[in-house]
């Protein structure tokens, strides 16, 4: 089945626009015409994101966490939909994200499922967010899927916050390492150069290396930038294919310290949404092809696909997964217990929460290592321009006894 993006007017008049699923452009056409809209484009694709990174992030950092813990208690408390998004809307001041919100009303009140008010968005949810409400929709649970994902927000938030804290001072440092090395560079090594071009002196190693260094700088910034440029532009384009991201998530696995985190992160984000799935009685093969593009990672992405053809073949869940060597033993064990117990979700849950606090451990080691690793590096790139300035200043001073 595939996707496709839409814009086009409801029978009311006003402008719908979002995703859907279908087979063919045929058939998209046809179920867009009995929900009573009729499309003016359709094209086969995920949606485009739009809009600056920068200002994306902040509305996600200040915007998601509260919208989605706000619904997920109104909606508990029997609120219904509609009249939950109402509330939410007045509360909200950034002018941006309430339009957002009274499209997501717009939508509902016309007939659409909020998953598919949430895609429309692309830009302010992530994909990640789409497929927990949808979750939520397909198996009735939208409350308590609302309020597992404003945990999981709310945790993003608290952990962005505590690495933000922890590369202040390093950042600083760094910052105020630049401008010295930019003084040197710019005021000090010059004069020396034409000190020692006046005495014919030769200039020792290290003084000449970083002559040559800012010699190459000065002379071909222009085109280091351009460089650098072309490097990151095509860098970008071959991650936007499945090959790219395919090769970046399989480095990203093997990185040392960096690897282990972003496994973890992967996993738990498999075991807590197909823990939502399953315990809304969503069948097993589906909640896999449903978990499978939330994971955020190519490499387990595809290997839960590959378990979700196991499991109509016939396999457990547990089977499914053993052959696999991204998905560790312990995960499957504990699969293979809540099987046999019938508790599965509950266990998936609680696997979920196990591998967060094991990646909240390792995230606090990792910023203690890199604060002192920041000062290091730095302090090196420092220590061998003073070096490269004072030895030939102490070569003068010998000449001149």
């Amino acid at each position: 089945m595939a996707t496709f993006r839409y814009t086009g007017i409801s029978r009311a008049g006003t402008s719908r626009k979002g995703i859907l699923e279908a087979d063919t452009a045929v058939l998209a056409r046809r179920k867009l015409h009995e929900e009573g809209i009729f499309p003016f484009t359709l094209k086969e694709g995920t949606p485009e994101r739009r809009g600056g990174f920068l200002p994306s992030l902040l509305r996600r950092a200040d915007f998601l966490p509260l919208v989605t813990r706000q619904l997920a208690t109104l909606l508990g408390a029997g609120v219904p939909l509609v009249g939950a998004l109402q509330s939410v809307t007045t509360q909200v001041d950034d002018p941006e994200s309430r339009q957002v919100l009274v499209d997501l009303q717009v939508a509902v009140r016309e007939g659409a499922p909020l998953a598919r008010a949430v895609e429309a968005h692309p830009e302010t949810f992530p994909v990640l967010y789409a497929s927990m409400v949808r979750a939520g929709e397909e198996s009735g649970t939208l409350p308590l899927s609302l309020s597992r994902l404003a945990d999981h927000l709310e945790e993003q938030a608290r952990t962005r916050n505590r690495v933000r804290s922890a590369l202040t001072y390093p950042l600083l440092m760094a910052v105020v390492a630049s401008l010295v090395v930019v003084f040197l560079l710019t005021f000090v090594v010059p004069k020396i150069v034409g000190i020692f071009a006046h005495l014919g002196h030769a200039l020792p190693l290290p003084t000449r290396i970083l002559i040559g260094i800012t010699d190459v700088l000065a002379a071909s910034w222009w085109a280091l930038l351009l460089l650098a440029a072309g490097a990151a532009l095509g860098t970008r384009r071959y991650l936007a294919t499945e090959r790219g991201r395919m090769a970046r998530d399989t480095l990203l696995l093997r990185l040392p310290l960096v690897g282990r985190l972003e496994h973890l992160s992967a996993l738990s984000r498999f075991a807590r949404t197909l823990s939502t799935l399953i315990s809304g009685g969503i069948p097993v093969d589906r909640a896999l092809r449903i978990v499978a593009p939330v994971v955020g990672n190519a490499v387990i992405t595809e290997q839960i696909f590959a378990s979700a053809d196991r499991v109509v073949e016939g396999a457990t869940l547990s089977e499914s997964l053993r052959p696999h060597p991204e998905i560790p033993p312990t995960l499957v064990q504990m699969v293979a217990v809540g099987e046999e117990s019938g508790a599965l979700g509950d266990l998936l849950y609680r696997a979920a929460d196990a591998m967060d606090e094991e990646t909240n451990a390792r995230l606090s080691r990792l910023l203690s290592l890199l604060e002192p690793l920041i000062i290091l590096v730095m302090g090196t790139v420092v220590a061998f321009i003073v070096v490269s300035v004072l030895l030939p200043l102490l070569d003068i001073s010998q000449i001149v006894r």
